[in-house]
């Protein structure tokens, strides 16, 4: 009897972190969602500036667990630099390229850490068997999310090419993906810490892009409606997304967690549709293309269910 009491204590408190690991998961996915529409209701506010201020607000989300903040130097360079170069190549491959195709290119992020996950996960015995195992299905998500991305980056309004300021902005919008893939494994090498020291990472690279703004971009005085956006960016999908996400990560399994993801597209485009209001937009092509890249996520990281063998 104490034994059944015991797994029947351990299966319940495994389901419940579990359970505790996806709201955690969901609830940074709706944040992030709303990211792209938020940034719209901040496009006078120049990048650099958006990005400092937005992060520095979202790092009061953990201020009352500021003795968290305490990590060693590695951790919290590691920490900082990712949010800041995530950061700064999302907002600037918004200005820089259509807000809609820009965004989608960024949420390849998710096929990417599942991907890399493999490399760092704490399942995996050997490069070799990391990359043989879902090789194929990998490859083929790829090609599938990279068509979405194609038909939704095409040229348009009769035009036969990128500008160099498009193309700039689909790099930067890539960096942005890759980057974020590599921060969300990050916790997986680097020695534990709270979820709470993400507000430390949040302000040291919100300081690092007001510098950025200081140093390259001109002085610019938000008005009263940018800074009631930058404090919305701040407190939602640059503060508490991050210590859901971060806490989502440590509690779950990193491929599986990665799955959520898989309706933020969809989510972040009808955002836009109902914000953005860009007649110029192509936006059956751009949720075809959502699709494509959905489609592609889910084929290169679900595994199919093998049968138990019999003990």
């Amino acid at each position: 009897m104490p034994q059944r009491l015991r797994s029947a204590v351990s299966a319940y408190l495994e389901k419940n972190l579990s359970l505790a690991a996806w709201l955690c998961a969901l609830g940074a996915i709706v944040l992030w969602a709303a990211f792209a529409s938020m940034v719209g209701q901040a496009r006078d506010v120049p990048p650099w500036l958006l990005t400092g201020i937005s992060l520095c607000i979202g790092s009061l989300v953990s201020l009352p667990r500021m003795r968290a903040w305490r990590v060693p130097v590695r951790t919290w360079a590691f920490g900082a630099g990712c949010l800041f170069v995530y950061h700064v190549c999302l907002i600037g491959a918004f200005r820089l390229a259509p807000v809609a195709e820009a965004n989608l290119i960024n949420y390849l992020w998710p096929l990417l850490m599942v991907m890399l996950s493999g490399f760092v996960g704490r399942r995996a015995t050997s490069a070799a068997a990391a990359i043989a195992t879902p090789r194929l299905r990998a490859w083929l998500g790829c090609g599938i999310a990279f068509a979405g991305c194609a038909l939704a980056i095409q040229p348009s309004g009769g035009s036969a090419a990128f500008t160099m300021t498009q193309l700039a902005g689909y790099a930067c919008a890539a960096v942005a993906a890759l980057t974020w893939a590599i921060y969300s494994l990050g916790s997986r090498w680097l020695p534990p810490y709270s979820s709470w020291a993400v507000g430390g990472f949040c302000l040291g690279a919100g300081l690092l892009a007001l510098a950025g703004h200081f140093a390259f971009e001109a002085r610019y005085v938000p008005t009263g409606a940018n800074w009631i956006a930058m404090a919305a960016i701040g407190l939602g999908p640059l503060g508490y997304a991050f210590v859901l996400w971060d806490r989502a990560m440590r509690a779950g399994d990193a491929a599986k967690i990665g799955t959520v993801a898989y309706a933020t597209p969809v989510l972040s485009m009808l955002g836009l549709a109902l914000t953005l209001r860009d007649t110029h937009t192509n936006w059956p092509l751009i949720f075809t293309a959502s699709a494509l890249i959905v489609l592609g996520v889910l084929v290169g990281t679900l595994e199919p269910r093998r049968r138990e063998q019999a003990s």
